[in-house]
């Protein structure tokens, strides 16, 4: 894989497009219609001139407020060949919460269809320019392009335009679970590494064929996968963004003879209690399931995997900061190291840094990554980058445990973390207790204040899960030091707040947690 350091992005695709065996392939199927590699490249150059006659130039930041589409795939590669970085954006996020990107980021031209219609409305800030996919109702006083007028405009020809390996190509804006998302900015050389290490470490191949469930301006949307079978010439089928249920899938799954896909866990728990679906999986040619995004129970990944012989549940663990796996539990382990993230991939070392301050290979704490494939910077955050890069290594702010063999366990975010009389205690211990012993497939532990212990942590259940606070209490005492005992379990009538991509935002539901206890002990 020494050849990835002299890879841009659009040569993922050009290599493809240009071989004779591939370019009448299909890269992308969405929407009933097909896409021919060769028909890519054509249409991502024609978008790459186009944008350079609008005045992207090398830096240019583009942001991409776009559904899973044909397009996406264009303006990524469109972008990143005139040497303008991609800025994606999901287009189930709100104005506020878009526009801190479109600020955050710099973004001077932005590509928008109708789907990013609601959040381009609500932007406090318009850039410089707008380019409408569809029909797009736009705000007055904004400079407007067509997409297909700046296709028609550009020339269908290779952009000219010198751009190093180690330029900066795409930034991702982190899911923000524990605060104000952050631009992770990645080199096209960077990109590349992730792409060919999947390449080698999932063994894509051409006959391959991915449903790409997650959105595109996520990461795992493109570096999970997606640019991995684009390189060797495989099939991607894109689902619309958002609005997707476990019946669509498996009916694309099965329509489109699907061999992999990615699922979040709150999608695999809703297939592990859906007898029908499974049934409809096992005659399919689905082989692997990659899922993340948080931590997935071992119990879960079992049953699945008990469920669905002919098709493994592998879990990866990445981050926004590393597009997109840093380790992976590879299909031959899924079941005899089933709960874990797996373990390093190829181009990736793991390290935990303890309490105490010391990086180790074995052991508990801070949870350490280096690769080639991670991240520049954060966008214009000099100090939390430095603060990220320590002592050689990439900080991810999540901890877990390191074992002999080599095997990451992820525990939880350290800020999830709960001090209880000096004591640590990890929600995802907890959490993975109650789902072992009690089949609770939705429940969450979080920590709230406490006069005697400074924290004490508290179970919170969704009213529909069926399970009882007695039998909550009654597992915990008889699997969990008494130190990491629940003090409380609450019942949540709402779903658990989630972000567009589905990881549990604990930061709030704690406060929930908190004024809930006031509630009850006020009533008290």
């Amino acid at each position: 894989m020494l050849g990835a350091s002299k890879y841009r992005m659009f040569d993922t695709l050009d290599r493809t497009a240009r071989r004779s065996t591939a370019a009448s392939t299909v890269a992308i199927s969405a929407g009933g219609r097909d896409q021919s590699f060769a028909e890519l490249r054509e249409r991502a150059l024609r978008l790459a001139n186009g944008l350079i006659a609008l005045g992207v130039r090398p830096g240019t930041r583009v942001g991409v407020l776009m559904s899973n589409r044909h397009e996406w795939p264009e303006a990524l590669f469109g972008i990143t060949a005139t040497g303008g970085v991609c800025v994606p954006i999901n287009v189930l996020l709100r104005g506020l919460e878009a526009g801190h990107i479109v600020d955050d980021s710099d973004v001077d031209v932005l590509i928008v269809d109708e789907r990013g219609e609601l959040p381009l409305a609500e932007l406090p800030r318009l850039p410089r320019t707008i380019i409408t996919v569809g029909t797009v109702e736009v705000p007055a006083g904004a400079n407007v392009r067509t997409y297909e007028s700046v296709i028609e405009s550009g020339a269908a020809r290779p952009t000219g335009v010198l751009i190093g390996v180690e330029d900066p190509a795409m930034t991702y804006y982190t899911s923000g679970t524990t605060g104000r998302s952050k631009g992770a900015t990645h080199s096209h050389q960077g990109i590349t590494w992730n792409t060919m290490s999947q390449v080698h470490d999932l063994s894509i191949g051409s006959a391959d064929r991915y449903l790409v469930v997650p959105s595109l301006s996520w990461a795992a949307g493109f570096h999970d996968v997606t640019l991995a079978l684009m390189w060797t010439g495989g099939t991607n089928v894109l689902l619309p963004t958002g609005q997707v249920s476990m019946e669509m899938i498996i009916d694309q799954i099965v329509e489109h003879r699907i061999s992999h896909t990615l699922l979040v866990p709150v999608l695999l728990r809703e297939l592990a209690a859906s007898p029908h679906l499974l049934e409809r999986l096992r005659g399919s040619d689905l082989r692997w399931v990659l899922t993340g995004a948080e931590p997935v129970p071992a119990a879960l990944t079992n049953e699945l995997n008990a469920e669905l012989p002919k098709c493994d549940v592998v879990q990866g663990y990445g981050m926004s900061e590393f597009p997109l796996i840093a380790a992976l539990l590879r299909p031959e382990e899924a079941v005899e190291h089933a709960g874990k993230a797996g373990r390093a991939t190829s181009i990736t070392s793991l390290a935990v840094e303890t309490a105490e301050g010391v990086i180790t290979d074995l052991g508990e704490g801070e949870i350490l990554t280096r690769s080639p494939a991670g991240m520049l910077c954060y966008h214009g955050k000099a100090e939390a980058t430095e603060e990220a890069f320590r002592d050689g290594w990439f900080h991810t702010g999540d901890t877990g445990r390191l074992d002999a063999e080599g095997f990451l366990t992820v525990t939880g975010r350290k800020k999830d973390m709960i001090i209880s009389g000096g004591m640590n205690i990890y929600p995802r211990e907890i959490e993975d207790v109650i789902i072992a012993q009690l089949g609770i497939r939705d429940v969450a532990v979080v920590g709230v204040p406490d006069e005697r212990w400074g924290e004490v942590p508290v179970v919170v259940l969704l009213s529909s899960s069926g399970g009882s606070a007695d039998d909550v209490l009654r597992v915990c005492e008889e699997q969990l030091s008494s130190y990491k005992r629940p003090k409380r379990v609450l019942m949540r009538d709402e779903p658990f707040p989630r972000t567009p991509n589905g990881k549990l935002l604990k930061r709030e539901l704690a406060p929930w947690a908190e004024a809930e206890i006031r509630v009850l002990t006020d009533e008290a």
